[in-house]
């Protein structure tokens, strides 16, 4: 059975897409337009089945996307990332200031400083176990 139909009957999607045939569709329809495309430009809740949400599909076709919605691993990481790459950029621990998305993250993780743990970002600004100088 093809991953689009695990779970959902509508003949709209049935065996239309799977993981990696949605990821296409997303990106070539940002090449054509230089927009991310909406949920709503494709006419169907594929995304939904497929990834769990929209936001897990931008990400996964390696696109930003503009809001992040939900709560899933996918959004986490994501966020994780993001909050990590400053630090890099940075050469310093991120405050909430230095991200923009700092009231989603505290959302997803409680608080500023539990962000920070879960992004493995320590006093003497290391990164994932690695020190930035």
């Amino acid at each position: 059975m093809p991953e689009s139909t695990k779970g959902f009957n509508n003949w709209k999607i049935k065996g239309k897409y799977t993981q990696d045939t949605f990821i296409e569709e997303i990106k070539k329809r940002y090449v054509e337009t230089g927009i991310i495309p909406t949920q709503r430009s494709f006419n169907t809740h594929a995304s939904y089945y497929l990834f769990g949400s929209w936001t897990d599909a931008i990400i996964m076709a390696g696109l930003e996307p503009v809001q992040l919605k939900g709560d899933t691993p996918i959004v986490r990481q994501y966020v994780i990332h993001e909050i990590q790459q400053i630090a890099i950029k940075n050469k310093k621990i991120p405050t909430r200031m230095d991200y923009p998305r700092w009231a989603k993250a505290i959302k997803l993780f409680g608080s500023w400083d539990k962000v920070l743990t879960e992004a493995k970002i320590e006093n003497r600004l290391f990164v994932d176990g690695k020190q930035i100088d």
